[in-house]
């Protein structure tokens, strides 16, 4: 009855320890050191014909910052156009990565340009900055108009 007993309260105490291993907060690693993050913001924006051109200051850590996206759309009354009172909803974009051709990073500086615009039409935009740390948010600027 002894032997049974203390067999027992072994086996009830390696359970209660294995299930405690089990138990606990679980989720991704994330990035929360301000060393890691970066913000973006517009330092100003030119339309020269069919190119926007953009210059973007990078505080924080500026070195993280691995991507970077214009994210447009043409504003008017056409079937694929917004209105300006409405939601700003991209309809197109154009991606530059570090390291390739239209990816102009100067100190906390970034330089961006894209061409294609329909000359006399009026585009939003807005500016997204990637991480190189794949479970850091996406970082985005406010929206701003470009007339023609």
């Amino acid at each position: 009855m002894r032997k049974s007993l203390v067999a027992t309260t072994l086996l009830l105490l390696c359970l209660v320890l294995l299930a405690g291993c089990a138990m606990g907060r679980k989720q991704w690693p994330e990035a929360t050191r301000s060393q890691d993050r970066f913000t973006l913001k517009l330092i100003d924006g030119e339309r020269v014909d069919r190119c926007l051109l953009l210059r973007v200051a990078v505080s924080g850590s500026v070195d993280r910052l691995w991507r970077a996206s214009v994210l447009f759309e043409a504003v008017g009354d056409g079937e694929d156009q917004g209105c300006v009172g409405c939601p700003f909803v991209p309809r197109e974009a154009q991606h530059f990565t570090r390291g390739q051709d239209g990816f102009d990073l100067e100190g906390n500086v970034l330089r961006l340009n894209i061409c294609g615009l329909e000359p006399g039409v009026e585009y939003r935009f807005r500016v997204s900055g990637k991480s190189e740390i794949p479970t850091m948010a996406v970082q985005y600027t406010d929206v701003y108009m470009s007339e023609p």
